[in-house]
């Protein structure tokens, strides 16, 4: 088993658990959390009926007493009227703050039982069970949690920490492409922000990655929340280092918004998002035509069935042919990075070689949409 150890605080502390098979024995882990022994599952109607038995099972034989509240899956039930539900679901279970919460899913389920743990009763016990790869390696490390509003994303949240996450990476086999894919777009954030070694690493084994290979996607995990867990330890209020963990955000969230939290998912937008950034990169002469093509390239390999490293290669994405390039500018001026008007980008000079911008015009916006 991995065992990371986060610790916030003097007196705020948590473990981050990687194991495959721990859905089955967490228990034991479990009984020194919650002492109480009550917990609500939240979780969505698929993943339900995936991993609800069996972490019921687990619940039962560590004598817990367990209810589970189904909230429908997918960005645009991530909102204040699916937190509403939530708050009324827990008042008929006459839930108290010795009551624990378990969030059982993807992102959309982690962000939204975090902003109900932290706002509830001024706060319940928080444990995270993420079952897709996006989840495991990034929502759910480092204690954001949030909802989102039609016209921004996670603009409604806060800092709010579990008490523990547990990582399951056999849970990964019930995925679609599309979600490890997700998983994959983030990971190649975290290597080219933090670390060139990582970025080579996934150049090497990305094809074992999307043919699934359970060891280099453990590997690909503890990796990813390692670098994860030492950007959120030097700043865990997100007040300078943590920043750039934005990279390609700005953009992949205004997309999320310009697209109605549908059709498009978080990992393609980031994805999109980080391909545009760096569009901006290179037009400001920060980067080098080289860097542009290797994430180009290796995003390409995820989303296009001919990556080619040539500057003739097709975009990876088709979707932002479609948009209106005012209204993803109009949501970019609302975005919670920006500071007293100021437009706020992550930009990269190379792997690892990061730099925060704050001076981004609409006009090289939508040069570096309409150039993509």
């Amino acid at each position: 088993m991995k065992e990371i150890k986060i610790k916030i605080t003097k007196d705020e502390e948590y473990n981050i658990y990687i194991e495959k098979g721990i859905l089955s024995n967490l228990d034991e882990y479990l009984s020194k959390i919650i002492k109480n022994k009550r917990v609500i599952v939240i979780t969505n109607p698929l993943v339900n009926s995936l991993y609800g038995t069996k972490l019921l099972s687990t619940l039962k034989k560590g004598e817990f007493s367990t209810d589970f509240i189904e909230v429908p899956d997918g960005e645009k039930y991530k909102c204040i009227s699916s937190a509403n539900y939530l708050y009324d679901e827990l008042l008929k279970r006459k839930a108290d703050r010795s009551t624990g919460l378990i969030a059982l899913g993807g992102g959309v389920t982690g962000d939204l039982t975090g902003f109900v743990a932290a706002t509830y009763m001024r706060g319940l016990s928080l444990v995270h069970i993420p079952t897709t790869l996006l989840a495991q390696i990034d929502s759910s490390i480092g204690g954001k949690v949030a909802v989102d509003h039609p016209l921004a994303k996670n603009i409604i949240g806060s800092f709010y920490q579990p008490k523990a996450v547990f990582i399951d990476p056999e849970v990964l086999s019930t995925l679609s492409d599309k979600d490890i894919k997700n998983g994959i777009v983030e990971a190649v954030k975290i290597a080219v922000i933090k670390s060139p070694d990582f970025f080579k690493w996934l150049e090497s084994n990305i094809y074992q990655l999307l043919n699934r290979d359970i060891d280099i996607l453990c590997e690909l995990i503890k990796k990813s929340v390692k670098f994860k867990v030492d950007v959120v330890l030097e700043d865990p209020w997100e007040t300078g280092l943590r920043k750039i963990l934005n990279f390609g955000h700005s953009i992949g969230h205004a997309l999320e918004v310009e697209a109605g939290y549908q059709d498009l998912s978080h990992g393609e937008a980031v994805a999109l998002g980080m391909l545009i950034e760096t569009k901006i990169a290179r037009n400001r002469g920060i980067c080098s035509d080289e860097f542009e093509e290797q994430i180009k390239y290796i995003l390409a390999i995820l989303y296009s069935s001919q990556p080619s490293r040539s500057k003739e290669s097709k975009s990876v994405f088709k979707y932002v042919r479609n948009i209106d390039y005012n209204r993803i500018w109009e949501t970019l001026t609302l975005d919670k990075k920006n500071i007293q008007g100021k437009i706020r980008f992550i930009l990269l000079r190379a792997p690892g070689k990061v730099i925060l911008i704050d001076d981004i015009n609409k006009e090289e916006v939508i040069k570096a949409l309409e150039e993509f």
